[in-house]
């Protein structure tokens, strides 16, 4: 039985052919452990993630014309404007918010329209930028 000592593992001769295979091993023993956490998480979210199944109501025989009114559409209340913001820009603003109400889905609306006060004097400004200002 041999005793192996650190003086004698330091003084084994490694050649290219065993580190190059500690390297290999190493580098398949973690992408493996990868692919498994990439597998397993893969199915948590396909058992965890299920939308519930709805039914569809089978498609009605004939279709009915109604006969009701059409509802009468309430003009909304004009903006409040500031003094001093042209028509154009207000146009633009209301352009904004009905482009986004058509993509949420959400009725918007415009209340006013003012400038925005400046709540920093220029010293606090310049302050702000030089100690936020990247390394």
């Amino acid at each position: 039985m041999t005793n192996l000592t650190s003086a004698t593992v330091m003084e084994m001769k490694m050649d290219g052919t065993y580190v190059a295979s500690v390297v290999l091993t190493g580098l398949a023993v973690v992408f493996l452990a990868l692919l498994l956490l990439i597998g397993i998480f893969y199915l948590f979210g396909a058992v965890f993630n299920k939308k519930p199944k709805v039914k569809k109501a089978p498609p009605a025989a004939e279709k009915t014309i109604s006969t009701e009114k059409t509802p009468i559409i309430k003009a909304e209340p004009m903006p409040v404007i500031e003094n001093g913001i042209d028509d154009e820009t207000v146009a633009v603003i209301a352009a904004a918010i009905a482009a986004m109400s058509a993509q949420t889905g959400k009725k918007l609306r415009l209340l006013s329209v003012g400038s925005a006060k400046n709540r920093r004097t220029a010293w606090a400004q310049a302050g702000l930028a030089d100690n936020t200002r990247p390394f």
